[in-house]
């Protein structure tokens, strides 16, 4: 059997962690990195594993590449602490473990994501359409990314088909939190690209995402959360360019160095 680390990065997630690592209490090993908690987040951690450590904020894909370094094990499940694995999954992922370590067929899986919006599962839109590479073997990938990182590596990369279980956006309160912090570093990683925009453009391309969203992809067969999220997701692809927006003006008028 190969073995399994979970790492887990977190700050301040004490209402989720408890479900996050109970769902993951069968793997070999769980690593925890946290960013500067000043709730229970760590104690918590500690109940299910001695390997808790701080790691201070310098980007997602820093303090996933940080938690990699310290596993021991065959593979690697990469989670937030507001996901959880879903008792298919788990299963799905045990057999893979089951085979032989000169199998090497596969370097990494894709995982579907399930999203829970603000009371229910979503089953339309871009949301079911999430297959990230989350289970890979150890030492043979990094983590690159601002925000909404990705991971990078060689070989062939296979697909599991039960999904981990998203618990993100629990209210439009905090869906709106996030939207305001992502939207916040995907305009200055823009900005520090060069990157221009017209305000034109940013609401044509508003329009286009509201359209794909709740049309292209179905969202209005999830009802009002449907129309919602399609709403947002407009919204999202707006802020942001009207931030990079805001950025070039105040440079261009002498407001910033």
């Amino acid at each position: 059997m190969q073995t399994l680390a979970v790492t887990i990065i977190a700050k301040n997630e004490a209402d989720n962690i408890v479900e996050c690592l109970e769902s993951v209490t069968w793997a070999n090993e769980i690593v925890v990195a946290d960013s500067g908690s000043t709730d229970e987040t760590c104690a918590i951690a500690r109940r299910y594993t001695d390997k808790v450590f701080f790691h201070e904020w310098t980007g997602y894909a820093d303090q996933r590449n940080f938690a990699d370094s310290l596993v021991t094990t065959d593979w690697i499940l990469a989670l937030d602490a507001d996901e959880r694995v879903s008792e298919a999954l788990r299963n799905e992922i045990q057999r893979m473990l089951s085979k032989s370590a000169n199998d090497q067929t596969f370097q990494a899986f894709r995982i579907p994501i399930k999203d829970w919006m603000f009371g229910k599962f979503v089953n339309y839109g871009s949301w079911p359409h999430q297959r990230p590479i989350r289970l890979y073997r150890a030492g043979c990938a990094t983590w690159r990314g601002a925000v909404h990182e990705s991971l990078h590596l060689r070989g062939a990369i296979g697909d599991l088909y039960s999904p981990i279980l998203h618990y993100s956006h629990t209210s439009i309160r905090k869906f709106l939190d996030k939207l305001n912090t992502y939207t916040e570093i995907e305009a200055e990683e823009m900005f520090k690209a060069g990157r221009r925009v017209r305000l034109s453009h940013a609401l044509a391309g508003a329009l286009r995402a509201f359209l794909g969203q709740y049309v292209r992809l179905q969202g209005f067969r999830d009802g009002g959360h449907g129309l919602i999220l399609a709403i947002l997701m407009a919204t999202y692809y707006f802020i942001t360019r009207a931030k990079l927006w805001s950025y070039w003006y105040l440079q261009d008028h002498g407001k910033v160095s």
